[in-house]
C-alpha cells in the first residue's frame, strides 16, 4: 500500500489497534452522544460498508444500537470490540417466511431473487423494535437503515416520531437512475422502496463529491432537501477473513504467499462477490483463460449453495486438475475471501469483478485496474460509467450466462500487469482523488462531519 492510503487507512481507522485513541476521538468529537439505531441489511455487500459507515459515526461520537439476528453478529463484532462504551448491539431473532429456507438469515446464502423475501420478513421485527424503543431509558432519535428495509422502517420512523435515515452501500448514478425511473418500475417491491427512499429525512451514499458531485446533486433535486451526504469510500475496519466467515486458505497464508511475489501489480485477482456463482461453461472458460495467460492469479470460488437448488448442479466446481496445472502460479479460494486486504497488496495489479459498487470502490483504494464482467443489478451502471464515461476500466463481457473466449481473456489478462496502460493510469488519479476524499477535510470527511452535527441537534 502507497504512504498516502496507508495514511489515510490509519487515520479513518482512528488507529484501531489503539482503543485509547479511540475513546479519545469519541470523547472529543461532535456528536454529544446522541443516540441512533442503526439496521444494515443481511448481505456482505450491505451490512459490511454499513458497519464501516456505524463505525465512522461512533467515532464521532455517536452512541448506538445495531440491530442482527443471530448469525449475522459475528459481522458486527469487530464494530463492538472497537467501540465497547459506544455501540451494542439489539440480537432479535430472524423471523420466519415460508419461502426462506430454515437457518437462512443473509443473502450470501442464497440467490438474489430471495432478497424481497428477507426484506420482508425482517419488518417483522417491526413490533419487537417498538417495544424496544418504548422501554428504552435514552431511545433513538433516528433510525438509520439499509434502503431495502424502507418500506417498513419509514413506517417504524414515523411511529416512533424520530428520523428515518437511509444508507445507500451503491453509487449516486444508481440511487438517481432509480428516482428518474421509478414510474416505469413494474417491481412492486422495488418501486414502493425507491419511493421511500425518496420520503426519507436523509439520505447517505458511498460515494464521493469529486466522482459523482453532479449526480448527488439530481438526487438532492428529487428528494427536495440538502440532507445528501457522500461519504465514500468507506474504509474497512477489518480486513481479515474476520469480516466475513470460514475460508478454504486462512488469511495469513494468502498474505505470505503475496509477499512472495517479488514483482509489483503482477497478480490478477478473480472474484464476483457474495452472490455470483460461476455455471461449468463460465468455469471452465475462466480457468482455461487463467492456465493460458501464464499470469500469477489468486481466484476466489464461490461454491453451490447448500440446500438451495441451483438452476445447473454443477456451479462453482473448479475443473478437474486445473488447480495441480497451476499449482504455485495461483490461489483457488473458496469460501470467504479478505479481498479488501488482497486488493491493497502490492503485489495485485488488476482485477476481474463482476463490478459491484463495493468491489470498484476496494479495487479503486487498492489502485488495481479492472476487468469488468457485469451480471445484474447495478453491475451494468458501475461499468458503463467506469469504462464508456471515465475510461478507467476495461469491459471484458457481460451477463450472468456469458461465457467469455477463453483465449482472448487470456490475453487481456496477461496483458492486464502492464503498469503503463492509460485506463491504469486514469484510475490512479480517480484513486488520488478517493484518497483525498476521505483525509481529514476531504469532501467525504466532512460530509461525515455534517451528518453527524445535523443528527446532534435532532431531539
Amino acid at each position: 500500500m502507497g504512504a498516502l492510503a496507508a495514511m489515510s487507512y490509519k487515520r479513518l481507522l482512528g488507529s484501531s489497534d489503539n482503543q485509547t485513541q479511540i475513546k479519545e476521538r469519541e470523547m472529543s468529537s461532535s456528536g454529544k452522544g446522541k443516540h441512533i439505531l442503526v439496521i444494515p441489511f443481511p448481505a456482505s455487500g450491505h451490512i459490511l460498508p454499513h458497519v464501516d459507515l456505524t463505525h465512522q459515526l461512533a467515532l464521532r461520537g455517536l452512541t448506538i444500537t445495531i440491530l442482527v439476528t443471530p448469525k449475522n453478529l459475528p459481522f458486527v463484532n469487530p464494530l463492538l470490540s472497537l467501540h465497547p462504551n459506544t455501540v451494542q448491539s439489539l440480537i432479535l431473532p430472524f423471523p420466519f417466511h415460508p419461502s426462506i429456507p430454515p437457518g437462512i438469515e443473509n443473502m450470501q446464502d442464497v440467490t438474489v431473487n430471495f432478497l424481497p423475501h428477507i426484506a420482508t420478513a425482517l419488518g417483522q421485527l417491526y413490533e419487537p423494535i417498538i417495544q424496544w424503543f418504548r422501554s428504552h431509558p435514552s431511545p433513538p432519535v433516528a433510525i438509520f437503515s439499509d434502503h431495502l428495509l424502507n418500506l417498513w422502517t419509514h413506517r417504524l420512523g414515523s411511529t416512533l416520531g424520530i428520523k428515518s435515515i437511509g444508507f445507500m452501500p451503491m453509487n449516486a448514478n444508481l440511487v438517481f437512475n432509480c428516482f428518474a425511473n421509478v414510474d416505469e418500475q413494474d417491481n412492486v417491491f422495488f418501486r414502493e422502496m425507491t419511493l421511500k427512499m425518496m420520503e426519507s429525512w436523509g439520505l447517505v451514499i458511498n460515494s464521493f463529491t469529486e466522482l459523482e458531485g453532479d449526480r448527488l446533486d439530481l438526487v438532492k433535486g428529487f428528494m427536495k432537501h440538502d440532507r445528501v451526504w457522500g461519504v465514500g469510500p468507506l474504509i474497512p475496519i477489518k480486513g481479515g477473513s474476520e469480516r466475513g466467515g470460514p475460508t478454504s486458505i486462512p488469511t495469513d497464508e494468502v498474505m505470505a504467499w503475496l509477499d512472495s511475489c517479488q514483482v509489483d501489480r503482477s497478480v490478477v485477482y478473480v472474484g464476483f462477490g457474495s452472490q455470483i456463482r460461476l455455471n461449468k461453461k463460465q468455469m471452465e472458460a475462466l480457468s482455461d483463460a487463467l492456465e493460458k495467460s501464464e499470469v500469477r492469479f489468486i481466484w476466489a470460488v464461490k461454491e453451490p449453495v447448500k440446500g438451495v437448488k441451483n438452476e445447473e448442479d454443477d456451479q462453482g466446481i473448479v475443473p478437474n486438475g486445473f488447480e495441480d496445472r497451476v499449482a504455485g502460479r495461483g490461489l483457488v479460494i473458496r469460501g470467504w475471501v479478505p479481498q479488501a486486504m488482497i486488493l491493497n497488496h502490492r503485489a495485485i495489479g488488476s482485477y476481474l469483478t463482476h463490478c459491484g459498487w463495493g468491489s470498484v470502490l476496494e479495487g479503486l483504494i487498492g489502485g488495481v485496474l479492472l476487468l469488468t464482467w457485469p451480471m445484474q443489478v447495478d453491475h451494468y451502471f458501475n461499468t458503463n460509467m467506469l469504462v464508456d464515461e471515465l475510461g478507467v476500466a476495461v469491459r471484458i463481457c457481460e451477463g450472468l450466462d456469458a461465457i467469455p473466449n477463453s483465449k482472448n481473456l487470456a490475453h487481456i489478462l496477461a496483458e492486464s500487469v502492464n503498469e503503463n496502460r492509460p485506463d491504469r493510469i486514469a484510475f490512479m488519479k480517480l484513486r488520488d482523488k478517493a484518497l483525498d476524499a476521505i483525509k481529514e477535510d476531504g469532501s467525504s470527511y466532512k460530509a461525515l462531519d455534517d451528518l453527524v452535527n445535523q443528527i446532534s441537534n435532532l431531539n
